[in-house]
């Protein structure tokens, strides 16, 4: 029974990584995880500094860019300019806003 239990108590300190290996840091598996980790910081932060670079795109932008593109679309074709309208009524849709 001591027998049994001494290996059990040296497999087990190895396993924990108390033993000849020298500790968790050489492990493979926590090698991957320290890689996994590495890759994960890196790519938030280049989802962070892309961000930063194309500032905040939120609706007020992709309605200004609608605007300009009708702007530009109207005026190569030779239509008249649509009236400028204010946000309450950019934000409504055409079919209700005479209502």
């Amino acid at each position: 029974m001591r027998i049994f239990l001494r290996a059990f108590i040296i497999e087990n300190n190895a396993y924990m990584g108390e033993g000849p290996e020298g500790g968790y840091g050489n492990s493979p598996h926590m090698r991957t995880v320290a890689w996994s980790i590495l890759v994960m910081g890196i790519s938030l932060a280049i989802v962070i500094v892309l961000w930063a670079w194309f500032g905040w795109i939120g609706p007020g932008f992709s309605n200004e860019v609608l605007r300009q593109q009708q702007h530009d679309l109207r005026a190569q074709y030779g239509f008249e300019p649509l009236p400028v309208l204010d946000e309450s009524q950019a934000q409504t849709p055409p079919s209700l806003r005479g209502k």
